[in-house]
């Protein structure tokens, strides 16, 4: 297996750091002893210290994030980026990298709802 460049694992950081924050609601995210470290709630509300997944690399968070989509209500608009995503790799979208939902989610989180 190829190793990453230096260039990569900081882009692939930077994409798992705006996942956490735009979609799963982290703060304070951070580098801590080469792990990237936050804050989300539990389910009483309250803010706990913890490791952040790698949601742009590995491919059981990748679906952790279709289900965040759900919960948001944006299930239809993610579909739809994904699939526009995917397209141009000639693939399924269930076959979507877990770069590729990211990017997806990232995208649909950011557009504004129009009601």
């Amino acid at each position: 297996m190829p190793k990453k460049t230096r260039n990569q694992e900081s882009s692939a950081g930077d994409l798992t750091t705006q996942i956490a924050e735009k979609v799963f609601g982290w703060k304070n995210i951070h580098d801590h002893e080469g792990q990237l470290v936050g804050k989300k709630q539990d389910k009483l509300g309250r803010w706990r210290f913890a490791r952040v997944p790698d949601y742009s690399g590995d491919p059981s968070q990748g679906y952790a994030i279709d289900e965040r989509m759900k919960e948001l209500g944006r299930w239809d608009q993610y579909m739809r980026e994904l699939d526009r995503l995917t397209k141009s790799n000639s693939l399924p979208r269930e076959w979507a990298t877990p770069e590729q939902r990211s990017s997806a989610a990232i995208k649909v989180v950011t557009i504004k709802r129009i009601k």
